[in-house]
C-alpha cells in the first residue's frame, strides 16, 4: 500500500478516541490446515486443467494452487459442535448510539474453547479494535452492522487460528488515509482464518489486510470506499484463496499481494473470479514482490492512473523480485482513464504491465510470468508491456483491442530472454508487435 491523500467520509458522530495496541505478526500456532475443510474437497468452479501449451512451470503451479479452493468449503459441522452466544443474551446493544466495544469484546473473550457470537439485526458501534484471539471463534451477522466510530482505531483483528468473520456489514468514519494495521477495517493474522460474505463500506487504510496469515480464505466480500487497498496481503501472507469478492472505489490497489524486503515474502495465493472497479490512485490487481500466484478469471474495469493488472518489483518501495505468476482468462478494460480536468497524470503503465526498474540481479528480477487468454480493451497506453529486468515471459492467446499505444511492447529489456514465447494473440490490424511475436 502507498501513502496517498484521502477524502473525508462520515456516517455517525465519533464516540471514542482510545487507541489500541498495534497487532503483531500471526500468533504462534500448530501446523493445522482446517481438517474439516479439506475433508470436504474442492468447491466452486471446475478443477484447474492447465492448457497443454502452457509452459511446464505454469502447468505445475496451477495444479499446486488448485487445492487452495478447499479453504472456502462449508464448515457447518465444525461450528455446530461449538457454543453459540447471542448478542441480546449478553446485553450487547445495537441501537446505533451506544458504544458496544466492551460488551462485544467480553463476549468474544468468553469463548475460550471456541464458538460463535451472533449479532442480530441492528447497528453496533465500536470505538476501538475488536479481537478474536481464541481458536475457532467467529462473529456471525444476522442483519447486523458493526460501525467503527474512531478513524484511528477501527480494525476487527482475527488473531486466533481458524477464526472467522461472516455475514456482517462493516461501516466506518474515515477522515484521512492511514497506513497502520489498526486503521484497516479487518486484519487477518491467524492460521486457517476466513472472511466470508461481508460488506465493508469505508476504511482508513485497507478494507481487508492479510498480515502474515497462512491457509486463509477471503471469499464473497464486497469492499468499497477504502482510503487504501481493497484487499491487501503482505508480511509473509501465504497459502490463500481470494475469490468472488467485489472491490469498488478504492483509494489504492483493488487487490494486492506485496512483499517488502524488510519482511517475509507473500505468495502461494489463488486469486480468481473477483470484480475490481473504480480504482482512483493505483492498480486493479497488483503483484509486487510476490511468488507463486495465479490470477484467473477476474474482471478489472476502470483505473484512473495505473495498470489494470501489474506484476512488478518496485525499487521505490524496496520489494522483492517476482517468481512464477500466471495471469490468465481475465477481462481488463478502461485502464488509465483519468476524468476530464484531473489534477494528476497517468503512470504510463499498460493494461497488463510487467516491469522491474532495477539492476538485473536474479533476486530482484521478475521471472517466469505467463499472460494467457486475457481480453484487454480500451486502454490509454499499451495492452501488454514488458519493461526492464523481466525474464522468461510467455504471452499467448490474448485478445487486445482499442489500445492507444501498442498491443504488446518490450521496453528497455535487460534479460537475455524477455519473451520466451509470444503467439496466438488477436490484435487489431496494423498494430506493431515485437519481433519475437508471431502474428496470427
Amino acid at each position: 500500500m502507498r501513502v496517498r491523500r484521502g477524502t473525508g467520509r462520515e456516517s455517525y458522530p465519533q464516540i471514542g478516541t482510545d487507541r489500541c495496541r498495534r497487532p503483531g505478526r500471526a500468533m504462534p500456532a500448530a501446523a493445522i490446515v482446517l481438517a474439516a475443510v479439506l475433508a470436504s474437497g474442492p468447491v466452486g468452479a471446475e478443477a484447474l486443467r492447465p492448457p497443454a501449451d502452457w509452459p511446464p512451470w505454469a502447468r505445475q503451479l496451477a495444479r499446486e494452487l488448485a487445492p487452495l479452493r478447499a479453504l472456502a468449503a462449508p464448515t457447518d459441522a465444525v461450528w455446530e459442535r461449538l457454543p453459540v452466544v447471542r448478542a441480546e443474551a449478553r446485553g450487547i446493544v445495537g441501537d446505533g448510539r451506544t458504544d458496544a466495544t466492551r460488551a462485544i469484546q467480553a463476549a468474544l473473550d468468553s469463548l475460550t474453547d471456541g464458538g460463535t457470537l451472533v449479532l442480530g439485526r441492528g447497528i453496533y458501534v465500536h470505538s476501538r479494535r475488536l479481537v478474536l484471539r481464541h481458536r475457532r471463534t467467529r462473529i456471525l451477522g444476522e442483519g447486523a452492522r458493526l460501525h467503527a466510530s474512531n478513524p484511528a482505531d477501527m480494525c476487527i483483528s482475527l488473531e486466533g487460528d481458524e477464526t472467522e468473520l461472516r455475514g456482517l456489514e462493516l461501516s466506518a468514519i474515515t477522515v484521512r488515509r492511514g497506513i497502520r494495521l489498526e486503521t484497516a477495517r479487518v486484519t487477518v493474522h491467524g492460521r486457517g482464518t476466513r472472511v466470508l460474505d461481508n460488506r465493508i463500506v469505508g476504511a482508513t487504510s485497507a478494507g481487508i489486510w492479510i498480515h502474515g496469515a497462512r491457509d486463509f480464505a477471503i471469499v464473497g466480500n464486497r469492499v468499497t470506499a477504502t482510503l487504501a487497498d481493497g484487499i491487501h496481503s503482505s508480511d509473509g501472507a501465504s497459502n490463500g484463496y481470494v475469490a468472488r469478492n467485489v472491490t469498488d472505489i478504492t483509494g489504492d490497489d483493488g487487490i494486492s499481494v506485496v512483499s517488502y524486503l524488510s519482511g517475509a515474502r507473500s505468495g502461494r495465493i489463488l486469486i480468481e473470479d473477483n470484480r475490481v472497479s473504480n480504482v482512483h490512485w493505483a492498480r486493479g490487481i497488483a503483484l509486487v514482490g510476490a511468488y507463486d500466484v495465479l490470477v484467473r478469471r477476474n474482471a478489472v474495469a476502470g483505473t484512473e492512473r495505473a495498470a489494470g493488472i501489474i506484476v512488478t518489483r518496485e525499487q521505490s518501495f524496496n520489494t522483492y523480485g517476482v517468481d512464477r505468476v500466471i495471469v490468465a482468462d481475465n477481462d481488463v478494460s478502461g485502464v488509465a482513464r483519468l476524468p476530464p480536468l484531473a489534477p494528476t497524470e497517468t503512470t504510463g503503465q499498460a493494461t497488463i504491465d510487467v516491469n522491474a526498474h532495477v539492476t538485473p540481479t536474479p533476486d530482484l528480477q521478475v521471472r517466469q510470468v505467463l499472460i494467457s487468454g486475457n481480453a484487454l480493451r480500451d486502454g490509454l497506453t499499451d495492452g501488454i508491456r514488458l519493461l526492464g529486468g523481466v525474464c522468461d515471459v510467455t504471452v499467448t492467446g490474448n485478445e487486445i483491442r482499442g489500445m492507444k499505444g501498442r498491443a504488446i511492447a518490450v521496453v528497455e529489456p535487460t534479460c537475455r530472454t524477455t519473451l520466451a514465447r509470444c503467439a496466438g494473440n488477436a490484435v487489431e490490424s496494423g498494430s506493431p508487435l515485437p519481433s519475437a511475436c508471431k502474428r496470427e
